[in-house]
């Protein structure tokens, strides 16, 4: 999930063509036309069948058949043309954003950890979720430095220069930990 902060002063339909095809990837897109239609078949055929049979006591198996046949064929007509009208309906109310061609820099969006976003109240602003997500990432990874050593082989560099770098991760997590902590309060994760 991508969270466009309040002070960047770009729209989210701005700031979505700015990351190109990074965020189409990730979008779901919703059902297609095949589903919907056997959805539609599937509930119109049933809708008709059952009311066949029950309220107008059809008793023939092939004359049951046939009306479930021609429910589906209403119901799918139905969902695919019921799709089309509220498809088109959004396209409609998209906001219209005047920018400038295509631009190469990318406009300023958070990527918010899917923990995060599930934990975060649901009165929560994007502001918000911008910080938390910031924090959260932030010790995340001064706690991964730590632990892994930032990933470099200290066999042959100078014992100096190594704890200088230990130290310099230390202090940067025990930052990231004081800040992160009344996040991990509020949105119940185990504290630092």
């Amino acid at each position: 999930m991508y969270v466009v902060p309040s002070w960047s002063g770009h729209g989210v339909a701005e700031t979505r063509r700015s990351l190109g095809p990074e965020i189409r990837d990730t979008s779901r897109g919703g059902a297609g036309a095949g589903r919907w239609a056997t959805l539609g078949a599937l509930v119109g055929g049933s809708f008709l069948g059952g009311v066949a049979a029950t309220v107008w006591r059809v008793d023939g198996l092939w004359a049951l058949l046939l009306i479930f046949v021609l429910g589906a064929a209403v119901g799918a007509v139905l969902a695919v043309g019921t799709r089309t009208i509220f498809r088109e309906g959004e396209a409609g109310q998209a906001p219209t954003v005047d920018a400038p061609g295509p631009s190469d820099r990318r406009l300023p969006a958070v990527e918010v950890p899917w923990d995060v976003a599930r934990a975060a109240p649901e009165d929560s602003t994007g502001d918000e979720l911008v910080l938390w997500a910031t924090l959260t990432s932030r010790y995340r990874e001064a706690r991964e430095a730590l632990v892994v050593g930032g990933g470099e082989d200290d066999r042959f560099t100078d014992p100096r220069e190594a704890g200088a770098r230990i130290a310099e991760w230390e202090t940067a997590y025990r930052t990231a930990s004081r800040d992160y902590e009344p996040v991990a309060r509020l949105l119940g994760f185990p504290l630092p």
